[in-house]
This record gives C-alpha cells, structure tokens and sequence, in this order.
C-alpha cells in the first residue's frame, strides 16, 4: 500500500505504532502486534473493517449510536462488545449482546471470515 494511497485509519495506527510500538498499538486496539504488522503491511487477510473500527475508536474519537447501551458509544468499545461471549451479569450486557446480534446497524457479527452465527 503506497503512502498515497493510504487511508487516514492506516496512517493514524501507522503513526501510534512509529511513536510507541506495534504491540503497545495493538494492545490499544485489542489486537496483537503481528495483525498491526500485517494491516501496515497490506496482508492482513483477516476482518479489516473491524480493525478499522478499532483504530478510528480508540485513536481517532469516532463514535457510533448504540442501541443496546442507549447511547453514544467509541467504535473502538462497539467492536469489542461485539467480541464478548453472552454473560448474564447485568440486564445491560444481555441487551448489548442482543443488539449486536439482532440487525444494530453497527454490528459485524456473523460478517468475519468463518464467523460462528450461534447466539
């Protein structure tokens, strides 16, 4: 991927991981140094538009709305509550499971490469 044709989500996990390191931007986002590494590389086969979300969230304040917390939420924390295993610990975490299962706009789940549809 040339610099000119870089999109600003690559060069702004490009710049976090010059100033610090691809592990510690990795971890920032919730993935590991090697998919950093792939994604500045342009082999990355796995679900870019998730890690997309992950850096716009985390390094570049995007926000989406929410409909399972009611509110506006970083698309750095949608894509992990779209990651996390059902849990019945509050009727919160239930209603965000759900949304992002059942047609939230926001949601990739059931999208990714092999991605396993039981709810």
């Amino acid at each position: 991927m040339s610099q000119q044709q870089e999109s600003d989500w690559v060069a702004t996990l490009r710049q976090a991981a010059a100033s610090t390191s691809q592990k510690v931007a990795g971890q920032a986002i919730g993935y590991s140094a090697s998919v950093v590494n792939q994604v500045l590389k342009g082999t990355y086969k796995g679900d870019l538009k998730a890690v997309q979300d992950a850096v716009e969230g985390k390094f570049m304040a995007m926000t989406v709305q929410c409909p399972g917390f009611g509110m506006e939420i970083s698309k750095s924390v949608c894509a992990t509550e779209q990651r996390r295993p059902r849990s019945f610990t509050s009727p919160i975490r239930i209603r965000v499971y759900k949304a992002c299962r059942n047609g939230c706009a926001h949601s990739r789940v059931g999208q990714e490469k092999g991605a396993d549809n039981a709810a």
